[in-house]
């Protein structure tokens, strides 16, 4: 939900070799998911029109095959709980440190695989 953060995620996975495509809120996320080629999902907790636990519901709902990586900028445990619960397969507290991102990311890849 916030455009900087987005655009230094994208930047860096892109440099690890990942092709990347965004949204700007929740209910975005769910039609991107419907898309069979989309490998990770990465949702934030607060997003606009649908929030990213939503989200993350639905897109279980509908394709549990999907790892997908929660990120806040809140570090309570109940929303890691939750998100866990929901079936996240990791969980990103902001600021996100490229190196934590790349470790949660091939932990997720890892499950799927």
């Amino acid at each position: 939900d916030e455009a900087l953060l987005v655009k230094g995620i994208r930047f860096n996975l892109q440099n690890e070799g990942y092709q990347v495509l965004t949204g700007t809120n929740g209910l975005e996320a769910v039609e991107l998911a419907k898309d069979p080629e989309i490998a990770l999902m990465i949702l934030d907790v607060m997003m606009p029109e649908m929030d990213g636990m939503e989200a993350l519901r639905e897109i279980r709902l509908r394709d549990p095959r999907i790892p997908v990586i929660m990120q806040t900028a809140y570090a309570f445990d109940t929303d890691r709980r939750a998100a866990e619960a929901a079936g996240c397969s990791g969980f990103l507290t902001k600021p996100v440190i490229p190196a934590e991102l790349k470790a949660c990311l091939d932990r997720a890849l890892g499950e799927k695989a």
